[in-house]
């Protein structure tokens, strides 16, 4: 078999280089087998159950949304997209307009009638299109993809971006045009554009969003302060402190949207606070679980794209949806809920925020229907302290 070098080898730049290395694909091909015309611009046949279905190869490195149009309207024969490497986007792009696409990988999805083949990629394959960015949902591209979705009906510039999210110049381009190709984004104007596809962007952020390895997570229990008492005294310790911080997960979720009562305290920060300090809110640290979580994020991004509600410096909406996917306590039901709600990610001005809540202004009792949020946040807060001194106590006994 000869070996199909990946673009870390020979790094795939332009669109000439992809017909020679298709061919050297597909005479090995494993699984299907093609008779390969002598001209680039000649269908390709599959043989196949005793026929011979004919494909018109299309090679393309960056393909975009516009192009995939085009090749829609293709039928005699049937275009086949061949590229370095499928992203799930293009792939799920093609599959909706009938497209039969192919990747250097081994990736392949074919249509034809009586013909359905969805391969997965082949073993020891690794080419990508140089040009193309790897990962847009980590480091300082997500940053930009963060700031977006702040407010998705917004037209935005590259040069706000920038100023905004700390991204050069370049990261910046390269990133907005990959919006661009892919449909998540749309051109205005020269200099202007803003997102198309919201919501397939924040699905395809939360299908590659892996919590574990961008974070750090420490955790604190103790006999302390309700959830949100707990969250006022991280606010006044990070604000004393002059360090940013941003709640997430249930805290933040049921500040923007009540659902699911938060019985954890989670928050992202820059760095821990001291021994006296959790001494001093009756904390100590324990290996999981525990009622508070703080978030080391390895990039800055969740700490410098905020907002303010209730007194509480929070996570963006997608960064608190994306936080409440992987954990337990109802977490991905509440980010359902988040999601579903008609103010998720939705332009706001923390000038018409809330100030802090006070814990004094509650008392126990069920939570009347026109009760704030916070309200009933402090209600649950303290319903599940009795909770916590009811096994505390009987641990004690046993």
């Amino acid at each position: 078999m000869k070996q199909i070098l990946s673009s870390k080898n020979n790094p795939l730049r332009h669109p000439s280089a992809l017909p020679a290395q298709f061919h050297d694909l597909l005479e090995s091909d494993p699984d299907l087998h093609w008779k390969l015309a002598k001209s680039d611009t000649l269908p390709l046949e599959l043989q196949f159950d005793g026929r011979s279905l004919p494909f018109q190869p299309h090679y393309e490195l960056q393909p975009s949304l516009q192009q995939l149009d085009r090749l829609a309207s293709q039928t005699d024969p049937p275009p086949l997209l061949a590229v370095p490497a499928l992203t799930p986007r293009i792939l799920e792009l093609c599959k909706q307009r009938g497209i039969a696409a192919i990747d250097l990988n081994g990736r392949a999805w074919l249509r034809a009638p009586g013909l359905l083949v969805d391969r997965p990629p082949l073993p020891g394959r690794d080419s990508r299109c140089e040009l193309e960015p790897q990962n847009i949902f980590v480091g300082k591209s997500a940053r930009l993809v963060r700031a977006l979705l702040t407010d998705p009906d917004r037209p935005w510039t590259q040069a706000e971006l920038l100023k905004r999210t700390g991204a050069s110049s370049g990261l910046a381009s390269r990133i907005v045009q990959h919006l661009i190709r892919h449909g998540y984004a749309e051109k205005l104007r020269p200099r202007e554009f803003r997102l198309h596809d919201a919501s397939g962007l924040l699905d395809a952020w939360r299908d590659s969003d892996r919590f574990a390895k961008r974070t750090t997570t420490f955790c604190y229990t103790g006999f302390s302060d309700s959830p949100l008492d707990l969250a006022n005294r991280l606010q006044d310790w990070a604000g004393r402190e002059s360090l940013p911080i941003a709640f997430t997960q249930w805290t933040a979720a049921w500040v923007r949207h009540p659902f699911t009562e938060p019985v954890v305290t989670s928050a992202y920060v820059s760095r821990l606070p001291t021994a006296d300090a959790l001494a001093a809110w009756n904390l100590r640290p324990v290996p999981e679980a525990g009622k508070l979580w703080l978030h080391l994020p390895d990039d800055p991004g969740p700490l410098t794209e905020t907002q303010t509600h209730a007194g509480l410096t929070l996570a963006t909406d997608a960064q608190i949806y994306l936080d409440l996917q992987s954990t337990g306590l109802r977490g991905p039901e509440a980010a359902a809920a988040l999601r579903e709600w008609d103010g998720f990610c939705k332009h706001f001005t923390n000038e018409n925020a809330p100030g802090p809540v006070k814990a004094s202004h509650f008392v126990l009792g069920p939570a009347a229907p026109e009760e704030s949020a916070d309200t009933q946040f402090l209600r649950a807060s303290i319903r599940q302290d009795m909770v916590d001194a009811a096994q505390l106590l009987l641990k004690a006994l046993q």
